[in-house]
């Protein structure tokens, strides 16, 4: 490390060539100030508030501020005590790097103490407001902050022209010790602070308000007790002259290095069991337990699927089939309504939704009497087809022809449904098991259905449909379907490049009605999706010039703003109107499911167009996915939470279902850039999808997800929960189990994996060995004609499929654990081969 040595060096002031830390003692406080070199100025980035140190003692509304004094100093340490006799202070400030600074405050109370906040509190100098910014939660409302039960990827980053930092918990010393709820926060609302804009870090108590944020209540306070000891760390990381997507790898890779890369080498956690498993407990609760399977016919064709909802519990209603008269007579009387009122979403909503709670049991924590109706969707959410998929391919890898034709069903269902120029209904009603007579709706706003139709569904389900096409079968009717649709995008793509979300027809329907309604909205990722599937089968010059049209738009008006907005968060359980904005920090709303959609249309046109900058916006948009993955197990909650994901920035879950989709996204761009981080975190993620499974053998590792289920052994052996920690608690949500979104979105990303990457993947392109379902690879070493790996697996892992890229021999001999395992072809290694491990 180089330090700055232009002058003479104050005893009280650490430096880099690039980053110093100024402290300055005074009567009644210790200040400190960090600054950053520019052009041999040091230009202020932080400091504490004017006659403050930066460690605040918060009781209601006021503050106490004790200064400290400086103990021992080193080339790139300053430690810092205080003489208060009531309470003992020790902060080290150590220059870790360069460009990086960690803070650690020991604190040890000798009298008790009632605080309602304890932080680390800085005034951020870079006026006026900032160009980008991010924080892991919006919070827009006063005295709003951001909990530790969102901290899957703590950090604030805070930009301003060529100058950008960002804060960061912690979290080894958060995880052993936590005595108290921890909190951070970004306030830019100057009407609320009066000066600069703050930023801070430290414990305070919050409890989850609305749907869901997190309030912090001044009068509620911290009781300390004497001899208390407590502590917390912090890291500040500063940038100059890096753009912003360069801030944003930086930031994911220090916290990904930090923790997640250690619990993921560490462990297999918390993966316990081989896929295989999961899986088939996974298909026997739909086809076995539950029965939630049904044939039927369109127009002679056989078809089927799985139905959408039902609960946890032994008590369950029969399933009630909906005849088409019945369908059409509801819809009839919310058309009168209105869609748009309130009566007319209330009609659509409860007269065909399946969550009309009648009573909840709160000693079983389930709702034993939901109205159940027999109903299949195709929507980002529940996608039968997208389960179909995991269907087709395990029905090939364990020789069950009845478990493929399952999956060609859930295909022939899609391909089969009535279009008009290209769209289809996403909710469909059979009028009995086998049936030839049925009902639908034409689409969704998340639970509420309306007549237009969704082209974010839409769409997905052509993909699913494609990803059949390349996988299993090429059928005709895919590429003709597929072309209908490609008609449609074209001719409604508005000027700026977006795809509209909902659209209708005239009577003649011919006449496409665009609705208002997410218009221009990072939805377009979805049909880019679609369109780039396409190409790679058809090479419909139409396809490229619309597609590259949607990259554009998302370039100019999506990505530098993170407005990452669809359906969800305006039609889901947070319901926020769609103007929703976070003055406080300056930030919209943002759902991960468009910033997957997004990321993986971009990846696709840049394998396509071979354009560089579709992949660096793809990659600015991975960055973003990044930081709503969870990188560490969080000690406070009753789960082992590594390596799942969120639903979005105004949200509770933790694990939530739609991780599954994430999991190719990541293996691909590993495939294209060859960064390991990608790979790493796709393989978490993968055992993330399976730790919500109802098994008793996750007892260890996820008690939480398992506690007061009397029917885990039973009927609901096998079912997938949404997420965890919905509330904003440390508590399973009762109730709901839905099986396209847990146990379909798992099995269907467990299915494209090892169809794609096998259990353990070899890639001799970038000399790395992937170990992917219950395998550890601990060492590895690559020759042209030899593979020496080193690893530890699961014991009931008897056998493992083995893929591999860019073998560089016609035969490669593959050694594991000391044992040569022979000399195999490089046809099968790259087409996939079982090897046995006995």
């Amino acid at each position: 490390m180089r330090f700055y040595f232009g002058e003479a060096m104050p005893k009280n002031i650490i430096a880099s060539d690039f980053l110093r830390v100024v402290v300055e003692d005074h009567e009644i406080s210790t200040s400190e100030r960090i600054e950053i070199e520019d052009n041999k100025k040091w230009i202020p980035l932080l400091s504490s508030l004017p006659n403050a140190s930066t460690l605040l003692l918060i009781k209601g509304t006021e503050f106490d501020s004790i200064p400290l004094r400086l103990i021992t100093k080193t080339d790139d340490s300053l430690t810092l005590q205080s003489d208060n006799t009531n309470l003992s202070i020790q902060l080290e400030i150590k220059l870790v790097d360069r460009d990086l600074i960690h803070f650690k405050y020991y604190l040890k109370w000798n009298s008790k103490l009632k605080l309602s906040k304890l932080i680390a509190n800085y005034s951020i100098l870079l006026e006026p407001a900032p160009s980008y910014k991010w924080v892991p939660h919006i919070r827009p409302q006063k005295n709003y902050v951001i909990a530790d039960h969102v901290f899957r990827s703590p950090a604030i980053i805070y930009n301003k022209d060529q100058i950008a930092f960002a804060l960061m918990p912690d979290l080894d010393i958060l995880r052993e010790n936590r005595p108290f709820q921890a909190l951070m926060d970004l306030n830019l609302k100057k009407e609320e602070i009066g000066g600069n804009p703050r930023i801070y870090y430290g414990f305070g108590n919050y409890k989850p308000v609305e749907h869901i944020f997190f309030k912090h209540d001044p009068k509620k306070k911290m009781k300390i007790k004497k001899g208390t000891n407590l502590s917390f760390g912090y890291y500040i990381k500063a940038f100059k002259e890096t753009p912003v997507p360069e801030v944003l790898e930086s930031i994911n890779s220090f916290l990904w290095q930090t923790y997640g890369r250690k619990l993921l080498y560490s462990s297999l956690n918390p993966q316990i069991l081989p896929y295989k498993i999961n899986v088939e407990e996974a298909f026997k609760v739909i086809f076995e337990r539950h029965k939630f399977w049904v044939n039927f016919k369109i127009d002679e064709q056989e078809c089927g699927g799985v139905f959408h909802n039902t609960w946890l519990g032994k008590r369950k209603r029969k399933l009630k089939f909906r005849k088409p008269e019945e369908t059409k007579k509801t819809r009839n009387i919310a058309e009168i309504a209105g869609q748009e009122t309130l009566l007319g979403k209330i009609i659509m909503h409860f007269s065909h939704s399946l969550w009309w709670i009648k009573r909840f049991d709160w000693f079983t924590r389930t709702f034993p009497v939901i109205r159940r109706t027999a109903e299949i969707w195709n929507n980002a959410w529940f996608m039968n087809i997208r389960t179909g998929y995991s269907f087709r391919y395990f029905g090939e890898l364990w020789n069950d022809p009845d478990l493929s034709l399952k999956g060609d069903k859930t295909l022939n269902t899609v391909l089969n449904l009535p279009r008009t120029q290209g769209v289809f209904p996403t909710v469909f009603y059979p009028a009995s098991y086998d049936a030839t007579e049925y009902s639908t709706i034409n689409g969704l706003k998340a639970f509420t259905y309306t007549d237009d139709f969704n082209l974010v569904d839409v769409s997905l389900a052509m993909y699913w449909a494609l990803k059949f096409y390349q996988d299993f079968e090429k059928r005709s009717e895919t590429q003709e379907k597929s072309k209908e649709l490609l008609d449609l995008l074209k001719k409604i793509q508005l000027k700026n490049g977006a795809i509209p979300t909902y659209i209708n027809f005239e009577e003649d329907n011919q006449t496409p009605i665009i609705s208002d309604v997410l218009i221009d909205s990072a939805s377009s990722g979805a049909p880019l999706m679609f369109l780039t599937e396409y190409y790679k089968i058809s090479k419909d010059d139409r396809i490229l010039p619309i597609a590259e049209k949607i990259a554009g738009y998302l370039q100019k008006e999506i990505i530098p703003q993170n407005k990452w907005h669809d359906f969800e968060p305006f039609f889901s359980c947070t319901h926020f109107p769609m103007d929703i904005y976070c003055d406080y920090t300056q930030s919209h709303v943002m759902n991960a499911l468009c910033i997957y959609w997004c990321a993986e249309g971009l990846k696709e046109l840049y394998r396509i167009t071979k354009k560089d900058e579709y992949l660096k916006s793809g990659e600015q948009v991975m960055a973003i996915l990044n930081l709503f993955q969870q990188i560490w197990d969080q000690p406070y909650i009753s789960f082992n939470t590594f390596g799942g994901f969120c639903s979005q920035n105004a949200d509770a879950e933790l694990s939530d279902a739609r991780q599954g989709l994430f999991v190719r996204v990541y293996m691909e761009y590993y495939l294209i850039t060859g960064k390991k981080e990608y790979m790493e975190r796709a393989i978490a993620t993968l055992r993330a999808c399976w730790a919500m499974q109802l098994l008793k053998e996750y007892k260890d590792q996820c008690p939480g997800n398992i506690k007061g289920i009397g029917t885990v052994d039973g009927i609901d052996r096998g079912c997938v929960c949404e997420n965890y920690g919905h509330s904003g608690h440390d508590f399973r949500i009762p109730g709901y189990i839905m099986f396209d979104w847990g146990v379909g979105s798992s099995a269907s990303a467990t299915a494209y994996v090892k169809k794609h990457f096998g259990d353990l993947f070899l890639d001799f392109r970038e000399q790395a060995a992937w170990g992917i379902d219950g395998i550890l690879v601990q060492t590895s070493e690559f020759s042209e004609n030899r593979i020496v790996l080193t690893i530890n697996k699961l014991p009931e892992k008897k056998s493992i499929l083995v893929k591999a890229r860019d073998v560089p021999r016609d035969r490669v001999e593959i050694v594991i654990n000391d044992q040569s395992l022979g000399l195999k072809k490089k046809e099968d290694l790259e087409s996939g081969i079982e090897i046995s491990l006995e």
